[in-house]
């Protein structure tokens, strides 16, 4: 008997299971994310770093949590010249040495108590003394600028009063106005007390930064 002629059911071949299809698809979404996480952390590494170290420095208060810096001028940290009351010595052989100076300081706004010769009997070679105690830092400070020349003394001295002691040498207080403009000529302060203070400034070094971009190149 021909079986030429009769239609075999044709076989299905056999389906993936579901759960295994999912189990592909997950394991490939794992390893392309593998690999964009590995790229992503190579560009970092090789970039990143140099401009946050350039951006940072180690020294800039800005990097150090709880210091800050900021521009004061000495004008706004030491005291008027009207709360400063001055001895003014004479420690020299020069007759009328102390009033004369006496009377320039009294016009720039400085108290005068006492106007004689000093008191220690010793001879000055120098310029000067500026002679104060603890309590006094504040007014030598500003009286430094008015007389550049002389030596600041702490003798450890209770109250505020300074001593102006002339030296052999001295010959003139600073010009007025000079004293003006550098007791306005602002500088950085880093605050609170033990925090460093930065060679350049945040936005100092951003003016610089635009400068030079915006200088044309020279070829």
């Amino acid at each position: 008997m021909s079986t030429r002629g009769i239609n075999r059911p044709k076989t299905r071949p056999a389906q993936r299971p579901l759960w295994l299809t999912v189990l592909l698809i997950l394991v490939a979404m794992l390893v392309l994310f593998g690999i964009g996480f590995g790229i992503a952390t190579l560009l970092k590494g090789s970039g990143g770093t140099d401009s946050a170290d350039a951006s940072a420095s180690p020294s800039s208060p800005t990097s150090i949590p709880g210091c800050t810096t900021i521009m004061v001028t000495p004008a706004e940290v030491l005291p008027l010249a009207s709360r400063v009351n001055v001895n003014v010595y004479n420690s020299t052989k020069r007759v009328g040495l102390a009033g004369d100076l006496s009377k320039i300081l009294s016009v720039r706004g400085f108290p005068i108590a006492k106007v004689e010769n000093d008191p220690l009997g010793v001879v000055i070679e120098g310029q000067g003394e500026i002679r104060y105690g603890p309590k006094g830092e504040a007014s030598a400070e500003l009286m430094s600028y008015h007389f550049p020349g002389a030596t600041l003394v702490n003798d450890g001295r209770a109250g505020k009063r300074i001593d102006v002691v002339l030296g052999t040498q001295f010959v003139d207080l600073a010009n007025d106005a000079e004293v003006v403009a550098q007791l306005a000529q602002p500088s950085p302060s880093a605050s609170p007390a033990g925090c460093p203070i930065p060679d350049v400034l945040p936005s100092e070094s951003a003016s610089e930064s635009a400068a030079a971009s915006e200088s044309p190149s020279q070829g």
